[in-house]
């Protein structure tokens, strides 16, 4: 009776962290209007656009964060996430 109760115990547990974990990874995403970057076009221009009187450093920081962006390297036709 016990062996039952402690497998029935460890499966409720076992079933609401699952369930935890999928809500986690279906969180609503940001929303975003799509821009794609051009030739020579810059991180730095592209968070200028956004808000010209806002520190610049932090919107950059900002897009690299939104945009998985491990640098502020683009590339011509990269999608990116703006807020």
């Amino acid at each position: 009776m016990f062996a039952a109760l402690a497998c029935l115990s460890g499966a409720l547990v076992l079933s609401l962290a699952l369930v935890t974990a999928s809500q986690a990874f279906t969180a609503t995403p940001v929303d975003c209007q799509v821009h794609v970057v051009r030739q020579g076009e810059t991180l730095w221009e592209v968070a200028r656009g956004i808000d010209p009187e806002a520190d610049t450093r932090a919107v950059v920081r900002r897009l690299m964060s939104l945009n998985d962006l491990p640098t502020a390297d683009l590339v011509p036709g990269q999608p990116l996430c703006l807020p």
